[in-house]
């Protein structure tokens, strides 16, 4: 039958945007795993990423202080399914301020009930090209090495024909209708933020998320400047 998972990947922009509209799209889509991007990095990182965990009714599996931005929230019953885990520098050159951003990779492999396992994993690459190569050449080694099927989100801040999108193209594809776009997200022009999975999975819906039963879209694209993606996957 295997096991039937939702995954919602969303950089939160540093929890800077109306808290109450992101707390109340989370609750609404109520994701078995959530990959983030840009959780907070200054004051108080952790309590505040637990305290965003205790309103979901969601277990931090990695995220906070030295978390490079990134973090993954679950539900207590794929926590249970935890293998092992761990976030991964991925090295920069800096070429400038906006080089400056920590980057690395944030995964999990879970267990999968009734055998096999699932590495989830979240990334947000950087905003210069060859440094987005270095990043995509460390994700494609980790991929190529899991030995299990992928689930990968992220800020990916290129769009399906950038050169790390294509380098992954090979191990790694977005599911998803790339013209629902993702940022920003007060007037989505172009879609660089994905879910993307290795080949073989079964993909039940995919896609941005636009407005939720509670959330409408204005009040949505007041929660962050990206737009979330969803993920219904059976692994």
């Amino acid at each position: 039958m295997g096991w039937s998972l939702r995954i919602v990947a969303w950089n939160l922009w540093e929890l800077r945007g109306d808290q109450r509209a992101l707390v109340e799209t989370l609750q609404d889509l109520a994701p078995d795993v959530l990959l983030v991007q840009e959780s907070p990095r200054f004051v108080l990182p952790g309590m505040r990423l637990d305290r965003l965990a205790r309103h979901l009714e969601r277990r931090v599996l990695l995220g906070g202080a030295g978390g490079r931005g990134l973090a993954i929230l679950a539900t207590q019953a794929v926590a249970a399914q935890v293998i092992r885990r761990g976030t991964h520098p991925v090295a920069q050159r800096v070429t400038g301020l906006t080089a400056t951003y920590p980057r690395g990779v944030a995964a999990a492999r879970l267990s999968v009930p009734g055998g096999g396992a699932v590495v989830v994993c979240s990334t947000h690459l950087a905003l210069q090209e060859h440094n987005r190569l270095t990043h995509a050449e460390h994700l494609s080694a980790l991929v190529r090495s899991a030995g299990a099927p992928v689930i990968l989100g992220g800020d990916l801040n290129e769009t399906a024909d950038g050169a790390a999108r294509r380098f992954l193209e090979p191990v790694l594809t977005d599911p998803a209708e790339q013209s629902e776009h993702t940022f920003p997200a007060t007037d989505p022009r172009r879609r660089i933020d994905a879910i993307l999975t290795t080949p073989g999975m079964q993909v039940r819906a995919a896609g941005t998320v636009t407005s939720t039963r509670r959330v409408d879209a204005e009040r949505l694209a007041g929660a962050s400047d990206h737009l979330p993606t969803l993920l219904d996957v059976t692994v």
